[in-house]
């Protein structure tokens, strides 16, 4: 019942605003086109088996990457400042980074509503142990293959969690795609506590998660969220949420935390046959606790993730079934420099994860940075050894993965 109301809530609240655009014809537009390139030399080492150390197919331990997006935003403002318009992605020969998806959008007094294949509100308000870092900061992971096939298993027999994405967004996104899930989200105005401290409330609503904003409305794009079981899933459903708050205590002093989460009812199907599974999943339900904080030329972040045990069964999940994260990060600017270490530490299913980033940028010019950032992670997974009478056993692992790169942003 309170789901229902709840999702009948943010349907009258869109109602509202959409019908608003009745009264506000627009007077004036506005056509921003933007984007980002980044090059990057990658150098990766670790102590695994042979198929952990591709880097690039013929240089195992050296390669050079290329990606980008470019979007245009088109907006029309209304005589009484109500804007609203559509973000779309452009597609370029270049690989693309995922970073704009499309979407349209209305913005007033009375908030601000999304509908698209845009991403949640819960990752959009989300903040993290990599809020404040320097160069790839999170995106350390885009490289690893921190898991090896071991015997008696198959393969990627060892997962392990390496961010704090959520099940909605990246957890159900398509490979390769650059849109979420089709959607829509509202955003409340920012609610003034007084003129230094500030309140927003957001939710995003997703009918079901395999309805990809890549593809036909009916074309039904199950996703693997969950590594190591035999199951594919689909979200019916799901609601992502986010409260956040701003404060600023002084010119030197200024604060923000955000509490987001996720829920859902998952729908299992068997990766062999595309069948619905005889399986019941624990629904979706999870969070991220995260704040940043800013003194003059430092920042410091943290944050902490519970999936609550979603999407677990008791006789699929064998090993455990509990899952979390942790992260920390400090930032210093120095006139064009700016340095930053970070450390992020996971289990997820009692696979353990520590991973410790140092971090530098330099901003050779407006909208050209340069930087590098080394990466050391520790792992320790348990697996189940098939030709050992199904008995736990660890895999333990190292390595290290150095990022030299250049972005230029328009």
């Amino acid at each position: 019942m309170i789901e229902i109301k709840f999702k009948q809530s943010i349907l009258a609240t869109a109602a509202t605003l959409f019908f608003s655009l009745n009264n506000s014809l627009a007077m004036d537009n506005q056509v921003k086109i933007g984007g980002l390139y980044e090059f990057q030399t990658i150098y990766y080492k670790n102590n695994g088996k042979p198929e952990q150390r591709v880097l690039s197919s013929n240089n195992r331990e050296f390669g050079l990457n290329t990606s980008g997006h470019i979007f245009v935003d088109y907006q029309l403002i209304s005589e009484n400042n109500h804007k609203y318009g559509a973000k779309i992605s452009l597609e370029h020969t270049s690989a693309n980074d995922r970073a704009a998806p499309f979407y349209v959008y209305y913005e007033s007094d009375l908030g601000r509503i999304e509908a698209g294949a845009e991403s949640s509100a819960g990752k959009k308000m989300r903040i993290t142990g990599y809020s404040a870092s320097c160069a790839t900061g999170n995106g350390w992971n885009s490289v690893t293959q921190l898991s090896p096939n071991l015997p008696g298993t198959s393969d990627k027999s060892v997962a392990y969690i390496t961010n704090f994405c959520s099940f909605l967004d990246a957890k159900t996104r398509t490979k390769g795609k650059v849109d979420y899930s089709r959607k829509f989200s509202y955003f409340t105005p920012k609610l003034a506590v007084n003129e230094n401290h500030h309140f927003q409330i957001g939710a995003s609503y997703i009918p079901d998660s395999s309805n990809m904003g890549h593809d036909k409305m009916d074309k039904d794009n199950k996703n693997d969220p969950v590594a190591l079981v035999p199951y594919k899933f689909v979200v019916k459903d799901g609601i992502s949420y986010g409260v956040a708050y701003s404060g600023k205590f002084s010119s030197e002093l200024s604060a923000k935390a955000s509490f987001v989460g996720e829920a859902g009812k998952p729908i299992a199907f068997n990766k062999k046959d595309d069948t619905k599974a005889d399986k019941k999943f624990k629904d979706l339900n999870t969070y991220v606790l995260g704040g940043e904080l800013k003194y003059n030329d430092i920042s410091f972040s943290a944050a902490y993730t519970n999936y609550n045990k979603s999407l677990t069964a008791k006789d699929v999940d064998l090993i455990g079934r509990d899952s979390y994260a942790y992260g920390v990060g400090v930032k210093y600017n120095l006139d064009k420099y700016a340095f930053s270490i970070n450390q992020f530490n996971s289990n997820f299913k009692k696979s353990i994860l520590n991973v410790t980033s140092l971090g530098i940028d330099y901003m050779v010019a407006k909208g050209f940075k340069t930087y590098v950032q080394t990466n050391f992670y520790r792992t320790n997974g348990k697996f189940i050894d098939k030709n050992d009478n199904n008995s736990i056993k660890s895999d333990k692992g190292r390595g290290v993965l150095v990022f030299l790169g250049a972005k230029v942003s328009f």
